[in-house]
C-alpha cells in the first residue's frame, strides 16, 4: 500500500452557508488567473495559497448534536485520520461544536495556519498519514 499525507482542519461555523461561502471554489479566478491577489477560494486565501486543486481537497458541513465520529466517519479514509484527530482535539482542550472538516494533500498548501473570525473558526490540527 502507499502512503499520502494530508493537511486536516476542523472548524466551527454559525450555519452551513457560511462554511460553503468560505470553502466553495470562485469561478471568476479562472478567468483572472493572472491577476496577483487573486484566490481560488477564501479558504485558500486564509492559507496564503491562490489555487487550491479541489480535485484533491475534501470538505464537508455537519451539523448536529453528534460525536465527531458519527458527523465526519463517511469521508475519505475517516478510519485512518480520525482517531489521530480526536486526540489531537483533547490535546488542544477545544470547547467548541465542531461541525466543519477541511482536508487536502500536504503538498497543496504549504503553511497551513489556524484561522478565526467573529464568524467561525477553522483549526489546523497537522498532518496526518494515511494509506491508499
Amino acid at each position: 500500500m502507499e502512503k499520502e499525507i494530508l493537511h486536516l482542519w476542523i472548524g466551527s461555523f454559525r450555519n452551513e452557508e457560511d462554511f460553503d461561502d468560505f470553502i466553495e471554489e470562485d469561478e471568476s479566478y479562472y478567468m483572472e488567473e493572472e491577476d496577483d491577489g487573486h484566490y481560488v477560494s477564501k479558504f485558500a486565501e486564509s492559507q496564503d495559497t491562490p489555487w487550491i486543486d479541489y480535485d484533491f481537497l475534501e470538505a464537508g458541513f455537519e451539523d448536529g448534536n453528534r460525536s465527531l465520529y458519527e458527523k465526519f466517519a463517511d469521508y475519505s479514509f475517516a478510519d485512518q485520520w480520525l482517531p489521530a484527530a480526536q486526540r489531537r482535539i483533547n490535546e488542544l482542550d477545544l470547547s467548541v461544536d465542531i461541525n466543519a472538516v477541511v482536508f487536502v494533500g500536504k503538498k497543496a498548501v504549504q503553511h497551513p495556519v489556524t484561522v478565526e473570525d467573529d464568524f467561525f473558526s477553522l483549526f489546523y490540527l497537522g498532518e496526518f498519514e494515511y494509506e491508499i
